[in-house]
């Protein structure tokens, strides 16, 4: 249980108002009591204050007992201006004058362990604030984040522990998309490290990979790369594997006894990386041998299944989470940046494609009693990325399903789904080897405009051993498609997408563990995925039938 946090509030704009709010529903959800007053049994509770200008009696006086009970003191956004002498005093920080609001690069500075905590891979952290120059800081202060303005560093993110008063003056903008989450994180974690909660030696959480195809050797690069991971043990049946990993991660112990992962004590977290008919039944094993799981997807193949993995993380207390890679995609955070942000308005319609005209793979992938087929196999990525999109209550999904033409698999060849929403929206999804000509992969209607794709046509070219042109034409779906704004009079924008944070989602798994920063990837979404699916499966088999998902009902 962490220590309660007690807000300390003078004046504030509109704006200011929903910093605050946003900042304590994302601390609440990470498990701080936001609001709760106290000295928070063994450990101190903190006081946040965010004003710019003074604060009334009663605030102070709050303030002045908290201190006297040994409670740190954090001046939020621009209270480090506003009209608190004492405090300002006590944060050992001089203020000059504020910056416009701009891209600011916040770089990490202290202890290598808190460099690491904050920002793994040693990236500046972007996020829109104005900036305040300083004029001096007191020698006794920690500078924990600074800002360049010019060539000049400025400080961000202070602790002064002689008086244990900091300063953290970032003043995010809540309209942009993200920008709130970065800056709660940051918080989040600055006040786990003034309240002394985490160990400063925390040892990286050891990784033994259950499978080493495509996936499994990502998640190897993931582990090999961030200091709160480390790469322990890859499980495979195949010799040739085992030794491709450790031809690329020397130093990595191999086996194909899988009992040789779940007994051994020095590993933390297992991945999933076997065929979706045994994900769920692997996730329990793990769990119940006390380990953290990480499951490819599709997380299973019903939602019985499903939710008793969910029951075992619950009884286990350990971590299961679904490895939903294509929430990182470039394209998909473009446009969940474009929704949030509310340049489409509300977006009603939705469609999302994938697929080609050519037989499908001859791997379990194209057999149905494995991979729960071709909805199962591409639609754990899309309609996961569908219900990010707009999460809201399902009325019904509806699917056809086509088989027609490669009848040596057991996959349908072409899939069409509906998602019904109850506020009258739809989504639709397909998935077809049959599609001599393609649709865009997407296509969404908004109230404010719309958005379009165009699929991007690649090859790898390079020299033969003998000097001739080797081109490896690429499929289209391995390329991210160009991305088309249309605003309501016609004009077409074509974006620039986001740039994906690198290692996205074991960086946040590193943050769950042990941090108590929540993912944005988490079981339960994963759990309505496989309830969507089902449910789709199940109108397909009834002709097209309406079917209500699971949960949602």
């Amino acid at each position: 249980m962490l220590p309660p946090l007690t807000w300390v509030l003078g004046d504030l704009t509109p704006t200011d108002r929903a910093v605050v709010d946003e900042t304590s529903r994302a601390l609440s959800q990470a498990g701080w009591p936001v609001g709760a007053g106290g000295d928070g049994g063994p450990l101190p509770s903190a006081v946040l204050v965010w004003t710019r200008g003074d604060l009334d009696d009663e605030s102070r006086r709050a303030v002045a007992t908290a201190r006297s009970q040994g409670s740190p003191v954090l001046l939020l956004g621009p209270s480090v201006t506003a009209d608190v002498p004492e405090l300002r005093e006590a944060s050992g920080v001089s203020p000059d004058n504020w910056a416009p609001t701009h891209t600011a690069r916040l770089r990490p500075q202290g202890s290598p362990t808190w460099k690491e905590r904050v920002a793994p891979l040693g990236d500046a952290i972007e996020i829109q604030t104005p900036v305040l120059a300083t004029d001096k800081v007191r020698e006794s202060v920690q500078i924990r984040l600074t800002a360049h303005l010019g060539l000049t560093p400025h400080p961000v993110l202070t602790w002064n522990p002689e008086t244990l008063v900091g300063v953290y003056s970032v003043i995010p903008d809540p309209t942009v998309p993200g920008a709130m989450a970065v800056h709660a994180r940051i918080l989040h974690l600055a006040l786990r490290d003034v309240l002394s909660i985490d160990s400063p030696d925390a040892v990286p959480l050891v990784i033994g990979l259950l499978g080493f195809g495509a996936i499994g050797a990502e998640h190897a690069r993931a582990a090999d790369a961030l200091p709160g991971l480390h790469l322990g043990t890859v499980c495979d049946r195949s010799d040739e594997r085992l030794s491709t990993a450790r031809s690329l991660f020397p130093g990595v112990t191999t086996t194909a006894d899988p009992d040789d992962l779940l007994d051994d004590a020095g590993i933390d977290v297992i991945v999933v990386s076997t065929p979706p008919d045994s994900h769920a039944a692997w996730a329990e094993r793990v769990m119940n041998a006390g380990k953290h799981v990480i499951v490819e997807k599709p997380f299973a193949l019903t939602v019985d299944e499903a939710d008793q993995v969910l029951a075992t993380a619950q009884r286990t207390g350990r971590r299961a989470v679904v490895y939903q890679n294509r929430r990182f995609d470039p394209d998909f955070l473009t446009i969940a940046s474009l929704v949030d942000g509310g340049s489409l308005g509300e977006v009603f319609h939705l469609e999302s494609f994938i697929g080609g005209y050519g037989h499908p793979c001859n791997y379990w992938h194209s057999d149905e009693s494995v991979s729960g087929g071709a909805l199962y196999d591409w639609g754990s990525h899309l309609i996961d990325q569908i219900l990010s999109l707009h999460p809201g209550p399902i009325d019904h999904v509806t699917c056809i399903e086509h088989k027609r033409k490669w009848h040596d698999v057991t996959n349908a060849d072409h899939t069409s789904m509906s998602v019904r929403f109850r506020d009258g929206s739809e989504a639709v999804f397909v998935h077809s080897d049959l599609a001599a000509a393609l649709k865009p992969r997407w296509y969404l209607l908004g109230t404010e405009g719309a958005v379009t794709s165009t699929w991007r046509h690649e090859a790898v070219i390079q020299r033969s051993a003998i000097g001739t042109l080797d081109e490896d034409v690429l499929a289209v779906t391995d390329s991210p498609p160009e991305l088309t704004f249309v605003d309501p009079l016609g004009s077409q924008t074509v974006l620039r997408q986001v740039s994906p944070e690198r290692h996205a989602f074991h960086r946040q798994f590193v943050d769950d563990v042990r941090y108590g920063w929540p993912m944005t990837v988490t079981a339960e979404q994963s759990r309505r995925v496989v309830a969507v699916m089902e449910a789709a499966r199940t109108s397909a088999r009834d002709g097209g039938t309406p079917v209500p998902v699971d949960g949602d009902a």
